[in-house]
């Protein structure tokens, strides 16, 4: 009788999970398969890294050479989770000294605005967050003819796939 019991408690388990995914949808399923529980939408995505770049463009200040958008996967191989990422870059002065000053007045005035240095995100270059989004700022120095803060949003997209990501943006960020 036990055996028979088991059985049945196990039949019981298993069609009430079947239910509970059906119910529950695809998107769910695939969220939590991808290790997501917190999901977000491809427009949200974009948004998060968009308004982000915003923030950044005002609290810089400095004219901006461009800034473009695009969807990216959080793994090799284009497979999701993907997250949003936006490249702003700057002219940086042609002086080394100068370039090294404008390098640490930008860092010096996104930590003024909220983007605190505890970042989990690796990187060889200077790494800042707020709001879940990370800003990786690079180069400190003249060597390099473009200064840039590249923005990684969270990885909570799991409706964009390889096929369905598309191409990137050009953005026309404000500055103050």
């Amino acid at each position: 009788m036990k055996e028979f019991d088991i059985v049945n408690r196990t039949r019981r388990a298993v069609t009430l999970i079947a239910a509970a995914t059906l119910l529950a949808g695809c998107d769910t399923v695939n969220a939590l398969i991808n290790g997501v529980t917190n999901p977000m939408t491809p427009e949200q995505a974009r948004s998060q890294v968009v308004d982000a770049a915003t923030d950044v463009s005002h609290l810089i200040a400095k004219p901006v050479e461009s800034a473009y958008f695009w969807h990216e996967s959080c793994s090799d191989g284009d497979q999701g989770p993907f997250r949003g990422a936006v490249r702003i870059s700057y002219q940086p002065p042609a002086d080394p000294q100068a370039a090294a000053a404008a390098f640490d007045d930008m860092t010096q005035r996104l930590r003024q605005g909220g983007w605190a240095a505890d970042s989990d995100f690796k990187s060889h270059a200077t790494t800042l967050k707020k709001s879940g989004v990370d800003a990786s700022l690079s180069p400190g120095h003249a060597g390099v003819p473009v200064a840039s803060v590249m923005l990684y949003g969270e990885c909570r997209d799991t409706t964009t796939t390889k096929a369905t990501k598309g191409d990137g943006e050009t953005l026309q960020l404000p500055i103050d």
